[in-house]
């Protein structure tokens, strides 16, 4: 099985908008994009590391932003509604594209937020169509970051920011085995800062910052992921245990990457 289809089949789950709504408390009713971020927010850090990514890329109304990765549209949701910007949402996932177009319909953002089908390498999307770039724990179910980049750099304007938040590789060792984005290492494919900014640099990026955020992770309190139990099910408690294991052992850190095209 092709690597891409492992990935689609991990993050498939059906009736996601429905558990997340349920959770959320929303019944039928609208719902808040803060009731919602515990929950579709499918990253270390959940929405504070959200937020301090959005903050490094400039956003405001009229600005248009891609979301490479976007999962079930929690960081989109959350740059439209504290920004006002309109963002685009690319998964190549089917039911995370699908529920995320339901939960921003409910949180009343579909005028700001829309998704499509497509594959990083392939985004369906025009050249220098918008105006910043974002990618949001996806690069490690990527073997070929530099030919994503590029695609990246192809959809970009010419001097547009690309904010990167990844699980990045910081020290030796083997991954623990389930992770939260592989069950093994046949779909993960974790880099280094390094790797990434030489991958950046190969697609025509100039590499402005990069911050490892292990620090203010733990200064947060943790990876806050224990909502995504709802998304993903129990099992997903041993991979998050797994991540949390690697990082403070030195392995795995939370990195970002502030680039411009």
């Amino acid at each position: 099985m092709a690597a891409t289809e492992q990935v689609r089949q991990h993050y498939a789950g059906k009736d996601l908008s429905a558990r997340l709504l349920a959770a959320a408390g929303a019944g039928d009713g609208p719902v808040t994009v803060d009731a919602l971020s515990p929950y579709d927010q499918l990253h270390a850090g959940g929405a504070a590391a959200t937020s301090a990514l959005l903050d490094l890329l400039g956003l405001a109304p009229g600005v248009s932003l891609l979301d490479v990765g976007c999962g079930l549209g929690g960081p989109a949701r959350l740059a439209a509604s504290r920004h006002g910007c309109h963002v685009t949402g690319v998964d190549l996932s089917p039911d995370f594209v699908d529920a995320a177009r339901e939960l921003t319909a409910r949180a009343g953002l579909a005028g700001l937020v829309t998704f499509a089908l497509g594959d990083g390498d392939r985004l369906p999307c025009d050249d220098a169509s918008h105006d910043r770039a974002m990618l949001v724990h996806v690069g490690m179910n990527v073997p070929d970051k530099a030919a994503l980049f590029a695609e990246v750099h192809r959809v970009v304007r010419p001097g547009g920011p690309f904010g990167l938040y990844e699980q990045m590789r910081v020290g030796p060792g083997d991954l623990p085995f389930p992770m939260p984005w592989a069950v093994d290492a046949a779909t993960s494919f974790v880099e280094t800062p390094d790797a990434y900014t030489d991958a950046l640099t190969t697609a025509g990026f100039d590499v402005l910052r990069i911050d490892d955020r292990r620090a203010a992770l733990a200064a947060a309190g943790g990876p806050g992921q224990d909502g995504l139990v709802v998304v993903f099910g129990q099992e997903f408690v041993t991979r998050i245990s797994n991540n949390v294991a690697a990082t403070r052992t030195g392995l795995l850190a939370p990195v970002v990457v502030l680039a411009r095209a």
